[in-house]
């Protein structure tokens, strides 16, 4: 079991490598990629962004100041309630998304081609059921103590 776990945390840690060493080739963290991806769809909310990307508020803050200072997004009060912070894409940052998503998908699926696309089917069948046992786990209302 113990040997699954750290193969799969070996695996992640790879492809998060690989995201950053992508990634920063275009002078963009992960968070930054993510953050204009899902604005892309549409503005939204710091609160609305941060639950999103499953992270503190205050992640997203330092996220936005530096897509801001880039020039990638704009943020704006919203006139109703000055305690809401309003995030768009401009379109210097959703052109940059659309050219870096599409060579992001090129690159993870070069990556992933090491599988067949039988094991690629296996793969995601596994990781979906232990996925979804694990957001089950989380639901539960105590979790085991040491």
């Amino acid at each position: 079991m113990l040997e699954n776990y750290e193969l799969i945390k070996t695996v992640y840690l790879l492809l998060d490598d690989g995201d950053q060493q992508f990634l920063g080739r275009h002078n963009l963290t992960q968070a930054q990629f993510y953050a204009l991806l899902w604005l892309a769809d549409g503005p939204k909310t710091m609160s609305e962004l941060s639950q999103d990307m499953l992270c503190d508020p205050s992640n997203i803050t330092r996220v936005a100041g530096i897509l801001e200072r880039k020039g990638l997004i704009t943020r704006q009060r919203d006139e109703d309630d000055r305690r809401v912070i309003r995030l768009q894409i401009t379109a210097v940052g959703q052109s940059l998304i659309t050219q870096l998503h599409q060579a992001h998908e090129t690159y993870t699926h070069n990556r992933l081609a090491l599988l067949t696309e039988q094991e690629q089917a296996d793969l995601q069948a596994l990781l979906q059921k232990l996925g979804d046992g694990l957001r089950q786990q989380l639901l539960q209302p105590t979790l085991p103590t040491p």
